[in-house]
């Protein structure tokens, strides 16, 4: 009876196992404009008091990624197809701007993730489906640097690998979007963007920074993977927006916006949101504060007043030209005009200073905030890190935008690498 019954056990251990079940289709909240940045607004506390914690574990605590898809925001950029809210870019920065004042590491993350859902939506409908039709909650992060990866095409679609440094919110991520030099016969090579699936890449644990430390912008890995043709798109089609796949499914123009002219704002509206915040947190806690030593009201201190009004200066003026600038580029594609290389290249410029007076906010406000400012349990020593952190992303750094603003208005060609 024992033997039988080992043998009853045996037989069933060698079973295969039921395929796992595809997580339940959630509904999310249809959300408009107003109700995403109130929905940020409100979150942006809650974010504050995680922020210390998230710093720990080097990512966004899934406390607040389940909040972030639970209300909805992850998905505002995503084709109403697939349950998204289908929102524009506007929008969009408004919700990280938002988030910027709570958690820097939070609104970089977000922005990165719920940006890739727009990017997804401009693919052919299969690589929709293939991201979308099992989990309508699915999100991707980036490799973006084409020199990191190699593809080479064959029947079907492309052997892909690769190795991609700074892929933000990868914890969160089932997909990551890679960009690869493709072989051409006879030619240089082709840059393309691919879509790999979670369980043919690998993630490092290797994120260990001085600012923006819960972003979890760890390293990720492809070994050699068979990519269908159709979740593939050249990335001359993603620069010029109109004629990707999804510009041709979808009526809603965010689908034929133009992907890099789009890239620094998604980035840069996060200084911009923490410079913000440093502002209005350092002037409410000026009003009632006194000097260490000599027991003065810090807020009659002409220093004081003076270093507010440099620092809220250099806060509007950067917000003011960047939303412009962004505004600029998302009526020009409802009204079927796209950007120049020119106009493109003054964007960057703006992005890019814009940023450079972020830093030189939280640079002002720093010295009138004295040792107090260096209190790792307030929230002015993060920003000051978080800020220079944006500040070092390539797609923000003053020096390479300017050099090439400069070129173009010089008559020259600008220097390549740039996605423009």
């Amino acid at each position: 009876m024992a033997a039988a019954s080992q043998e009853s056990t045996q037989a069933r251990s060698a079973r295969p196992l039921p395929p796992t079940p595809p997580p339940p289709r959630r509904e999310r909240p249809r959300l408009s404009a107003a109700e995403a940045r109130r929905l940020a607004r409100e979150m942006a506390p809650r974010l504050a008091e995680r922020a210390a914690e998230a710093e720990r574990q080097r990512r966004c605590p899934q406390e607040t990624i389940d909040e972030l898809h639970e209300s909805g925001l992850l998905r505002i950029m995503q084709p109403a197809r697939f349950g998204g809210s289908e929102l524009g870019l506007d929008a969009h920065l408004n919700v990280v701007y938002e988030l910027a004042k709570g958690c820097a590491s939070t609104a970089w993350s977000y922005s990165n993730l719920a940006s890739h859902a727009w990017n997804i939506g401009q693919f052919e409908l299969q690589a929709q489906e293939d991201v979308w039709g099992d989990d309508p909650d699915a999100v991707a992060a980036t490799g973006l640097a084409f020199p990191c990866g190699k593809a080479r095409p064959v029947d079907g679609g492309y052997r892909v690998s690769g190795y991609w440094p700074f892929a933000s919110g990868v914890d969160a991520a089932s997909w990551m979007l890679v960009g690869a030099l493709t072989e051409r016969s006879g030619s240089a090579p082709e840059r393309r963007f691919f879509l790999v699936p979670r369980e043919d890449f690998e993630q490092k644990n290797n994120w260990e920074a001085l600012g923006l430390c819960a972003t979890g912008s760890h390293d990720v890995e492809v070994p050699e993977t068979f990519v269908p043709e159709h979740r593939s798109i050249s990335a001359e089609l993603f620069a010029a927006g109109r004629d990707v796949p999804g510009a041709k499914l979808y009526d809603n123009p965010i689908f034929a916006t133009p992907t890099f002219a789009a890239f620094s704002y998604v980035l840069c509206v996060i200084p911009i949101g923490v410079a913000a915040a440093a502002v209005e947190q350092f002037t409410q806690a000026m009003r009632a504060r006194a000097g260490t030593y000599t027991g003065a009201r810090l807020a009659e201190l002409g220093p004081v007043q003076a270093r507010i009004a440099e620092a809220s200066a250099c806060a509007e003026f950067a917000e003011t030209v960047v939303r412009r600038d962004w505004r600029e580029l998302e009526e020009g594609v409802r009204n079927g005009v796209y950007p120049s290389m020119e106009t493109k290249l003054r964007w960057r410029r703006n992005s890019a200073f814009a940023t450079t007076l972020a830093v030189r906010t939280v640079d002002t406000l720093m010295p009138a905030a004295g040792a107090g400012g260096l209190n790792m349990n307030l929230p002015l020593q993060r920003q000051f890190r978080d800020i220079r952190a944006g500040a070092a992303h390539i797609g923000l750094t003053w020096d390479v935008h300017a050099a090439a603003y400069g070129q173009s208005a010089l008559g020259l060609e600008p220097a390549g690498g740039l996605l423009l």
